[in-house]
């Protein structure tokens, strides 16, 4: 007689909101987006403090990966600029506990820009849209997988 897995030892995977945090409960891959879109929030809210509010308009949080963080600047000037405050962040991420090595700087395209809905100024930041893209890959894969 086949074995089963009581219902109280796995999280419900039903479809709706608390789908995705289930399953980033039981998948390792999305485990590690999580924690890596969990650590670039932790991250951005040091950066806040040292970059000018004047910058942080044209600047968004992005991937972290293997000790770099890759932030997105809405122009090149103001990729020019956020390379200046590269050094004060860095020691001051070093400073807070974390283990980052380098800051990516990066300019998103101007396609990107145009598309790209404003976001709210009482709205949370959510994690990265890099790492949102990539979770739901992982979930319509693993939804595709099961059918």
């Amino acid at each position: 007689m086949p074995r089963h897995r009581s219902s109280s030892s796995t999280p419900s995977l039903q479809k709706g909101a608390g789908s995705l945090a289930a399953w980033a409960q039981v998948t390792l891959p999305l485990a590690a987006l999580r924690d890596a879109a969990l650590l670039s929030r932790r991250m951005w809210e040091v950066a806040q403090r040292v970059l000018p509010a004047a910058l942080l308009g044209g600047v968004q949080p992005g991937r972290w990966q293997e000790g770099v963080w890759s932030l997105t600047a809405s122009s090149s000037a103001v990729a020019a600029k956020l390379s200046q405050f590269k050094p004060t962040l860095l020691r001051d991420l070093q400073a807070g506990g974390f283990a980052v090595r380098d800051i990516r700087i990066r300019v998103q395209p101007r396609e990107q820009r145009r598309a790209a809905a404003p976001q709210s100024p009482s709205q949370e930041p959510s994690c990265p849209s890099s790492v949102q893209a990539r979770l739901r890959a992982l979930l319509a894969k693993t939804d595709s997988a099961a059918r």
